[in-house]
């Protein structure tokens, strides 16, 4: 799915595992914000800096991430480190990757009422958002030079683009991307090969797909025949990871309506709590499971919360790892076809112009108060002098967000 001219990995810069996960864990810390700020920061350090693989791949990684439910910016990393090691080291990314929020979100259960009842953070943190949206603005410009490339691809990033401002439905992401690549086939004059990856087509893996069925279908006949709440937690969450699309912003309200309007297992103060502190902490938002598992299990003991809290966090992103490995194989065979490289090119402008749509939804968020453009403007210029690693980033707008607080 790379490009392997400009991947780390050669005898020249050869790829380290160690090193590897390195990066995925510094992105972890970082990664303020949905999928689209994610994006970027996966731009910034692992196809800038590191160039474990070309922006094109991103894109493209990205768009076939889109399709599945499950959190997007997850599996965008860990199909990085499927490519680049096999499962193995795909799992061990993901790991990496979600588990530093997974625990932390797990520990915050155990002191629910220490998070607020109004779901905010303080005021000196408010440059998170912003910060974000950098990070964004920074991704739309550089992949964007990256897929447009005439008057098609630019109609297919404008529909991309679109799509985020008008539609409300969470299908209407991946209905547009495969729009995107059906209209780059049909309207592209000569048939382009995509075959310039590393990747050797395998067999299909049924046996992950039938794992992905089987766990779907024992958690629920399971929970008729158990009263163990933990088995309640893992299909309760399990189930919110193959039925999501549209990661972290769409499965918090799903989540709500179940375990606060329905289930009752959690007080609205306590979500509320739960998903303002999510939102101010790096790495996937699906994290919030942790919380919400470990929170619900309150009354059971130490033990059984702390066990809620890993059952949730990890049930959560099962079933998106589990249709991500299924479904890599069956890309990279199709990918290779000859109207393939047509598709891409589609598919990756129209992705593109999501990220282009995030930014705009962001900016349309902070207009209202000027100083968060000002920490939206200064993320985008630090990322460009290219010298500014993001954990520096985000402690300079940190430093700064707290000394005008004090003023």
């Amino acid at each position: 799915m790379s490009d392997s001219k400009d991947l780390e990995g050669t005898d020249k810069n050869p790829f380290s595992t160690s090193t590897f996960l390195k990066d995925v864990f510094m992105c972890s810390l970082v990664a303020f914000g949905g999928p689209e700020a994610h994006l970027g920061v996966f731009f910034e350090r692992l196809v800038k800096k590191k160039k474990y693989l070309t922006e094109k791949a991103l894109m493209e990684w990205m768009a076939l991430c889109s399709f599945l439910p499950g959190p997007t910016s997850t599996q965008v990393i860990t199909g990085i480190g499927l490519e680049k090691g096999g499962r193995r080291l795909a799992s061990l990314t993901l790991l990496v990757w979600a588990m530093p929020m997974i625990i932390v979100m797990g520990s915050l259960s155990f002191l629910p009422y220490g998070l607020g009842s109004d779901g905010r953070w303080p005021d000196w943190l408010s440059f998170l958002v912003p910060m974000a949206g950098g990070f964004i603005a920074w991704a739309t410009w550089q992949i964007g030079k990256k897929v447009v490339s005439d008057l098609l691809t630019l109609a297919l990033w404008g529909q991309g683009f679109a799509v985020v401002l008008l539609a409300s439905s969470p299908w209407a992401i991946p209905l547009i991307l495969a729009s995107g690549g059906l209209l780059a086939v049909i309207l592209e004059k000569a048939p382009e090969k995509g075959g310039d990856s590393e990747f050797s087509p395998t067999r299909i893996p049924w046996g992950l797909f039938i794992l992905f069925v089987a766990l779907a279908g024992m958690s629920t006949i399971a929970l008729q025949f158990s009263t163990d709440s933990l088995v309640g937690a893992f299909e309760c969450f399990y189930r919110f990871g193959y039925l999501v699309f549209g990661g972290g912003q769409v499965v918090v309200p799903v989540m709500q309506q179940e375990l606060v309007d329905h289930g009752e297992l959690l007080t609205t103060e306590q979500f509320l709590g739960g998903f303002g502190l999510v939102q101010a902490l790096p790495g996937p938002m699906f994290s919030f499971a942790a919380y919400a598992g470990g929170l619900s299990e309150v009354t059971g003991g130490g033990g059984r919360q702390a066990l809620g809290a890993v059952i949730s966090g990890l049930a959560i992103f099962l079933p998106g790892t589990l249709l991500l490995f299924f479904v890599y194989p069956i890309w990279g065979r199709l990918r290779n076809l000859t109207w393939a490289g047509n598709a891409l090119n589609g598919l990756n402008a129209t992705a593109g112009g999501l990220v282009g749509g995030a930014l705009v939804q962001v900016v349309l968020v902070l207009a209202e108060v000027p100083s968060s453009l000002g920490y939206l403007l200064l993320t985008v210029a630090c990322l460009s002098l290219r010298k500014l690693p993001a954990p520096f980033i985000v402690l300079l707008l940190g430093f700064l967000s707290f000394g005008v607080g004090k003023l």
